[in-house]
């Protein structure tokens, strides 16, 4: 409170000495207060942004939307229990060879004198064997083969004549097909650099194409393989339901976008510079698709001009809350993971007995979700926000409210799968069929040209096709390439 020079007189008995002196006091008291109200501001908004500096720093593929490329080196937790079995866990199903009748060398090992008195055995043809058979690679080796053409001189008219050459045979002297499946299969599906290539080529065969050649097989496994690419796309646009993706990808030093829709037999992959909605139309098969989608809270997605309907990943806001719970303290947080996971256990417990959930049981759970939610709002309004910067925009929120207002906008797409049997949990099928074209960038850097990535990302999408239906990858790839294979219709 603020004192008058009266009252300052008459607390000091009209001592004007003494007045004067309190004046001074009060002066640098009001100073003092002001300075420690901007200090108070002042460090207010530095625990808000050591808070968020803190939050950024903690945040890993277990507690927010990160993938798990970008954990770096921190050592990831281990999912096994201490002192248990070593090896592969239990419901593994083991491999193992089996004796075949078919054999391509036996070798005789007989027995020439005997142990215990050491008589020669050398006449005794009788005897039974104990068989073990070894199977081994056998030395790769260069098969040639030379084309001879016929030319003939007509007898009547003298006309010279000569027979075709195979129309994939065109040079004097050059590599077989063999050579640009197993450069497909090397780069594309191992994720083997060129140079390497050739280096197993030449330690294999005494034989090294060079980059431009192993390159150009590249570009013609690719260009055969467009008749494949629509067959993935006509499967994929009658699919009822489907899941997508999207990651960031170096071409020539510039951020690009790779984009995936797939589902559990088919595979497509396609690169664009924009990772939004003008990516996901020239893909072409969001634009006419009306089945159900599976992606994450990506903003695009939700276009008015899409037909699907919307089922979101579920690990994704796990995650989420996972970070809400341990930089936020919030119980709504927890117990919304808590019920997520709930609700998928009920769920994979009834698509295993064949059954669904009855209406009871999805009325409690929809109305647990709502509770929480109301809760959640007590919540995050008591979170400290960060000031906002400039006029325009819109008002900051907390993440625990961001968060929140997802679960409030998007509940029917969040509980998607607790409705149809056919809609999973999670878009970890989007995630799976991108994260080896994360692995290639890291082995290789960056994709030098557009073409390049172009034609990486349509192979792979033949690959994973291949791996989802049990078919084999690189004598397919042989008959893709002769124009030879062809997907089953049914």
């Amino acid at each position: 409170m603020e004192l008058t020079p009266q009252q300052v007189m008459t607390i000091c008995k009209g001592d004007i000495e003494i007045a004067g002196y309190f004046n001074a006091l009060l002066a640098h008291n009001r100073e003092l207060t002001k300075t420690v109200e901007s200090q108070a501001k002042q460090i207010e908004k530095l625990e808000k942004r050591v808070q968020e500096l803190e939050r950024q720093l903690g945040q890993n593929s277990h507690n927010s939307s990160k993938p798990p490329s970008s954990d770096g080196l921190r050592k990831p937790t281990n999912s096994r229990n201490p002192g248990g079995k070593k090896g592969a866990p239990k419901g593994h199903e083991g491999k193992t060879l089996r004796f075949t009748q078919e054999v391509d060398e036996i070798i005789e090992h007989r027995v020439t004198a005997c142990t215990n008195c050491f008589a020669s055995l050398h006449s005794e043809m009788n005897g039974n064997y104990e068989k073990r058979q070894v199977f081994d690679l056998p030395a790769p080796r260069i098969v040639v083969t030379e084309h001879r053409s016929q030319v003939v001189c007509c007898p009547h008219c003298k006309t010279r004549n000569k027979a075709l050459f195979p129309e994939r045979v065109t040079a004097p002297v050059q590599y077989g097909d063999g050579f640009a499946a197993w450069t497909a299969y090397l780069n594309v599906y191992q994720l083997l650099p060129l140079k390497r290539i050739g280096q197993l080529f030449e330690d294999l065969t005494g034989q090294r194409p060079s980059e431009g050649t192993l390159l150009s097989y590249i570009q013609s496994m690719s260009k055969v393989m467009i008749p494949l690419e629509q067959t993935i796309k006509g499967h994929l646009a009658q699919s009822p339901v489907l899941h997508a993706d999207e990651t960031g990808l170096q071409i020539e030093g510039k951020k690009n976008w790779l984009h995936t829709v797939s589902n559990v037999k088919w595979t497509l992959l396609a690169v664009h510079p924009s990772r939004g909605s003008q990516g996901m139309n020239e893909i072409g098969i969001l634009p006419h698709y009306s089945g159900t989608l599976v992606h994450d809270c990506y903003g695009p997605y939700f276009k008015e001009f899409y037909s699907y309907l919307h089922a979101l990943c579920n690990a994704h806001l796990l995650r989420e809350c996972q970070g809400i719970i341990e930089y936020d303290g919030h119980q709504w947080a927890k117990e919304m993971k808590g019920l997520l996971q709930e609700c998928w256990k009920l769920v994979c417990e009834a698509r295993l007995a064949n059954r669904l959930l009855s209406e009871e049981t999805l009325a409690h759970l929809s109305n647990r979700y709502d509770d929480l939610l109301v809760q959640a709002q007590k919540e995050w309004a008591q979170d400290n926000v960060r000031a906002k910067t400039g006029p325009r925009g819109r008002k900051v929120k907390s993440k625990a409210a961001n968060l929140g207002q997802r679960f409030l906008l998007h509940k029917e797409a969040i509980l998607r799968f607790l409705h149809d049997e056919r809609v999973p949990f999670d878009n970890n099928q989007a995630e799976r069929d991108i994260r080896m074209v994360k692995v290639k960038e890291k082995i290789s850097g960056t994709f030098r040209t557009k073409l390049g990535a172009e034609c990486f990302a349509r192979i792979r999408s033949v690959i994973s096709t291949f791996l989802k239906q049990d078919i084999p990858v690189l004598s397919s790839l042989t008959s893709t390439f002769r124009g030879q294979f062809s997907f089953c219709q049914s």
